[in-house]
């Protein structure tokens, strides 16, 4: 049986990286830690010799790592208590090591003045990082040779963070809190001389960067009180001068790379398209953006599940093609598409890619193979062979219940959901069932290995879940609820519902529940608003005041005046209509409000505001709050509070369902 805190015994593999010369493997392997409340970080290698894999470093201060040649890798470390100190009165350090691969020696390789996100090569000595840029603070590394003012500028740091001075939007973001005047820098960073170079100013915000040869393409914005799209730029080493490519502001970009001697990106138009619309494929030829390719198709890995950690490459050139991840129906792919724009897929329907990378030997990937777990593979000749296998034992001793498609028609339209049986199931009982949706809207759900379903299903109930409209890996038009959220996805969701009572009738109709996160949260308060046939409900991060949330949401003022048509000053009756907060007079249904304190994708007023309209029309509600946490609690929030945020559903579904 798979129980609660049974992710805690799962790994999760990231940041699959060649080396050099393509005989290693670089890895990041993470684990929760119950006993520490946080997740275990170490670097791992695979070495083609061997077929083998060992283990490099331990405990990792973060899983971010650099090749430095093909027998040395730089990572960041933990710093000494004199540097801990200094961090600890607002001075950044980045202290980073450099382990041997032969020897297993580990150095000091040099120490960065600064809070290093991101670090790459452009030369012997030389590298380009972006870093952490907080324009309201002032620099202590000034301040180093006039201790009298380093000490006052240490007590203004230290009395600051009683206070927030904001000018600017978006106010916060979620899991960085807030963010006015807070940029990414760009710098170039010579270990030989221990210098740095900003490349870019205090306002500009860096949101991608390439290098090729002696020329660095920047995605960036620069903003002054209201955050922009970015655009695209080039820094020539050599000359020093910055070129203009693309302005901000006009396109969503998902990514830009060099590709061959043309510089092409991945992007929507903003005059012309949607955020939730799948991107096109660009070239940039003299100054103009000229179409390469529109597959209509998605960019991204957004099948859903929860014992994912951390970060992947989702887009990469390699020997003149670009490489990309892609969802579509129910599974992520792998995709390549040639400089003439023609498009192949390299990996089948069998789960989800999550992160990759390329050498001659073939292509690595971290990702989920049918109902397994993460792990690392190597796709060669259009083989697949499983390189890791940290998470065997543990699928060996439990009782995983297979994901079950269940695909139906409804105006048009070919809807995919899933469906796990109880873990008990026995046809002739009947049993409880719980249709869960998925955040995003523009995410999905496949039949792959998800932790909180199985848990479900082995507590005895069916467990419906799937891809109503609004979801990722059906087009531009599947995708798309602007000005009608509560619409054509709630008609598919009630028709999942009717389909399974048909196809399985040890289903209880008298016993149903309805649950979801983030937009699935949403979606669970206008559900129970519109029909009493959910004996109970649980909503978790949700939504449910359009109007508010357009000045609390990190994303709330592009969100809200895009997706729902409007915003409080052109249309106040349309935002209200799409507002599950306007239908609180016809719930009925018991309802659990889980919400972290620092969500500030959707601010936790407003659970508090559905929470109190419902006690006010005297229907059994409950707010469970999470201190500490943010939107993305149930996948990467500290172990103990992801326990403690399960079992609070468990335990309401059990009362009110079984």
């Amino acid at each position: 049986m798979i129980e609660i805190k049974d992710f805690t015994q799962i790994s999760s593999v990231s940041q699959a990286r060649f080396s050099p010369d393509g005989r290693s493997l670089a890895f990041v392997l993470q684990k929760p830690d119950l006993e520490k409340n946080n997740y275990s970080t170490s670097l791992w290698l695979w070495e083609k010799d061997t077929g083998k894999c060992r283990e490099l470093t331990r405990e990792n201060k973060d899983p971010k790592y650099l090749w430095l040649d093909s027998e040395n890798l730089l990572y960041p470390g933990y710093p000494s208590r004199y540097y801990e100190k200094k961090i600890q009165e607002g001075e950044p350090w980045t202290i980073i090591y450099r382990i041997n691969l032969k020897t297993g020696r580990r150095q000091e390789y040099c120490k960065i003045p600064l809070n290093v996100r991101t670090l790459e090569r452009a030369g012997k000595d030389l590298f380009f990082l972006t870093a952490q840029y907080n324009g309201q603070l002032p620099d202590l590394h000034a301040l180093k040779d006039k201790p009298d003012l380093r000490e006052k500028a240490v007590e203004e740091i230290r009395e600051s963070r009683n206070y927030e001075e904001i000018d600017e939007i978006p106010i916060w973001g979620d899991g960085a809190g807030f963010i006015s005047r807070q940029r990414t820098r760009l710098y170039l960073y010579s270990r030989k001389q221990g210098k740095l170079t900003p490349l870019t100013d205090e306002y500009t915000n860096v949101d991608l960067v390439r290098i090729k040869e002696n020329r660095i393409l920047i995605v960036s914005k620069r903003y002054e009180g209201v955050l922009t799209h970015p655009g695209i730029h080039v820094y020539d080493i050599k000359t020093g001068k910055m070129e203009n490519l693309l302005p901000e502001d006009r396109y969503v970009i998902f990514h830009a790379d060099f590709l061959g001697d043309q510089i092409v990106f991945i992007g929507t138009e903003k005059k012309t398209g949607l955020l939730t619309d799948n991107p096109k494929f660009y070239r940039i030829e003299k100054g103009e953006v000229k179409l390469w390719a529109d597959p209509d198709i998605s960019v991204r890995d957004t099948v859903g599940y929860d014992c994912k950690y951390g970060e992947g490459i989702a887009f990469k050139v390699f020997e003149e093609k670009l490489y990309f991840v892609s969802t579509g129906e129910r599974s992520s792919f792998l995709k390549c598409l040639d400089a003439r724009g023609n498009l192949s897929s390299l990996t089948g329907d069998n789960g989800a890619v999550h992160d990759f990378d390329l050498c001659p030997e073939g292509i690595a990937f971290c990702g989920l193979r049918g109902m397994g777990l993460q792990e690392l593979y190597l796709l060669k000749g259009g083989e697949e062979k499983q390189l890791t296998f940290f998470n065997r034992d543990y699928l060996s001793k439990k009782n995983i219940v297979p994901a079950e498609s269940m695909v139906f028609e409804n105006n048009g339209y070919n809807v995919h959901y899933v469906v796990l049986k109880p873990g008990d199931y026995n046809p002739s009982k009947k049993y409880p069932a719980l249709l869960y949706i998925h955040g995003g809207a523009k995410v999905l759900y496949g039949p792959v290995f998800f932790h909180e379903m199985q848990v479900l299903a082995n507590r005895g109930f069916f467990v419906i879940y799937g891809n109503p409209r609004g979801s990722d890996g059906q087009g531009s038009l599947f995708a798309r609820l602007q000005g009608h959220y509560g619409e054509p996805d709630y008609q598919d969701m009630m028709k999942a519902m009717d389909t399974a009572l048909e196809r399985y009738p040890q289903i209880d109709k008298d016993r149903l529940g309805v649950a979801g996160g983030s937009y699935g949260g949403i979606m669970t308060n206008w559900i129970i608003g519109h029909t009493n046939r959910f004996k109970c409900a649980v909503s978790q991060r949700s939504i449910c005041n359009m109007i508010s949330t357009i000045g609390t949401a990190d994303n709330g003022y592009n969100f809200v005046r895009e997706q729902m048509d409007s915003d409080p000053w052109n249309n106040l009756e349309k935002l209200w209509e799409q507002s599950p907060l306007k239908y609180a007079p016809n719930i009925k249904t018991p309802l659990l409000l889980i919400h972290s304190e620092q969500d500030y994708r959707c601010h936790y007023t407003e659970s508090i505001q559905l929470f109190t309209a419902l006690k006010y029309f005297g229907v059994e509600t409950k707010v469970f709050f999470i201190r500490g946490e943010n939107h993305g609690l149930s996948r990467t929030g500290r172990p103990k509070q992801r326990i403690r945020r399960l079992t609070e559903i468990v335990g309401w579904l059990e009362k009110h369902l079984k």
